[in-house]
């Protein structure tokens, strides 16, 4: 990301991980740990600022107050704000005063990443050379490229998804999106809101299957001081942080029933009652939730209300998983390397047609989630140049997509010639790999349907460096 960023955080260890973790990946960093000295760099340096990621409390004043400086000239910069469980309700101030995303700390380097590309919609970014379209855009493409640059792919069933999108996203009506994990449901949240008229007002996530029980209806709705032990003061909940915009709530089909039936009324009346209070409040909230279990299935196990099922799924969004349209994989692929590069300072040139080949092959079991990680894996590892087939792990090298039934009829030689060695290796490993695939990687099952001992299957195995369970 080449651009310059105003980071402002009293914590000196906390201020150093972000300054050293943004210079890696290519900013310029101005730091500061009070307002005063926040107040003193944007007069000095206003023209320079990109992107403000600034805490929101301070020990003279409050982060706001910088948002609100930083954004008293055109253009204005980016700006993400930080803020601990316990000021919420500061956190929210700064939304409403124009900043484009908050961070619950702790945070991970993944969320930053995630939080300054959102961010980035107002930043005066330095664009990466490249080749220019000279043919103008599309009215759909440059719908796309505004509110879900990060949706790749031009598949049938993903462009349904975005027509669904932009036809819903001015609606206030609940959304149940549904998908196998790791396909990208949070970001057709994100899209929705984008395109919405809610999207300058906060976009709150929760995963509710990341906090437990006994904390979630607090994370949710809010406490009052004293409500129960540990509660040494009142806490804004999520749904009070995202007033007057949108909450998702993922993994909604792990939440328990009894706050089932709270989210419930928070549907229907459109208000919540924190933990400890006795008086409700009135909320305006969009909710989207995301699932990939099968909600029918939960209601008739009795592990998830009917009635709340069908109070989320008014508009229904399924996202298909990534085998579905192995169309669309060598253009993440090219997005994955590129991102990589950028990200962990590689130099990687291209991908070689039999490693892409390899790769559109795959299952993909976890979808775009694992072919990301994947990518960023084998460009660490590779470096520079270009990927081979030899860069892929070991088990991506054959399709698990349908049983093979392998022929041992007369083999077809090609005009040019083959190399013999190495086409006999290939399908011995190709055989290997299968085994191990349908006996879940079991050597003593494998060795007995490739009929043959364990010892000289594992001997195989290493001499291959077949030996490791690939991602």
């Amino acid at each position: 990301m080449n651009a310059t960023l105003l980071l402002v955080d009293d914590d000196d260890a906390l201020r150093g991980a972000i300054r050293r973790y943004a210079v890696r990946q290519g900013m310029t960093v101005l730091d500061a740990a009070t307002c005063a000295e926040a107040f003193e760099i944007l007069d000095r340096e206003r023209e320079r600022i990109d992107l403000l990621l600034t805490d929101v409390r301070l020990p003279d004043g409050l982060g706001f107050e910088i948002v609100d400086k930083a954004g008293s000239k055109q253009p204005a910069p980016g700006v993400v704000v930080m803020t601990g469980n316990g000021c919420l309700e500061n956190a929210i101030s700064a939304l409403q005063h124009g900043a484009a995303d908050f961070l619950l700390k702790p945070f991970s380097f993944d969320a930053l990443d995630a939080a300054l590309e959102r961010a980035r919609g107002g930043a005066r970014i330095t664009p990466v050379p490249g080749p220019r379209k000279t043919e103008p855009q599309s009215a759909k493409e440059a719908w796309r490229n505004r509110y879900a640059p990060g949706m790749l792919g031009s598949h049938e069933q993903l462009t349904r998804v975005f027509a669904m999108i932009e036809r819903v996203a001015d609606t206030d009506c609940s959304i149940l999106v549904t998908g196998e994990s790791g396909t990208g449901k949070e970001l057709v949240a994100r899209a929705i809101h984008a395109a919405g008229d809610r999207r300058n007002k906060p976009f709150v996530t929760v995963n509710c299957a990341a906090i437990p029980d006994n904390l979630l209806e607090s994370e949710l709705f809010g406490h009052a001081k004293g409500s129960f032990t540990g509660a040494t003061s009142a806490r804004v909940g999520r749904f009070a942080a995202a007033d007057s915009g949108t909450i998702f709530l993922d993994e909604i089909g792990e939440l328990p029933l009894a706050l089932q039936a709270k989210l419930l009324r928070v549907l229907q009346e459109k208000e919540i009652t924190p933990v400890g209070e006795l008086h409700a409040q009135k909320v305006d909230v969009r909710i989207i939730a995301a699932t990939n279990r099968d909600l029918e299935e939960m209601v008739e196990a009795g592990t998830f209300r009917e009635d709340l099922l069908y109070r989320l799924n008014v508009i229904p969004i399924e996202l298909p998983p990534l085998r579905e349209r192995s169309s669309d994989v060598p253009e993440l692929v090219e997005h994955f390397i590129k991102r990589a590069n950028e990200r962990r300072d590689r130099h990687i040139t291209g991908i070689e047609q039999r490693a892409m080949e390899a790769l559109t092959a795959y299952d993909w079991p976890g979808n775009i989630r694992q072919l990301e990680n994947t990518i960023e894996r084998i460009v660490i590892l590779r470096s520079e140049g270009e990927i081979t087939i030899d860069d892929l792990p070991p088990k991506l090298r054959v399709s698990r997509r349908t049983p093979e039934v392998l022929t041992l009829g007369e083999p077809m030689l090609p005009d040019e010639g083959i190399d013999l060695r190495d086409a006999v290796d290939r399908f011995e490993n190709a055989l290997i790999l299968q085994a191990l695939e349908r006996t879940g990687w079991n050597k003593n099952r494998a060795a007995a349907i490739l009929q043959m001992n364990r010892t000289t299957l594992v001997e195989k195995l290493k001499k291959k460096g077949l030996d490791e369970r690939a991602a």
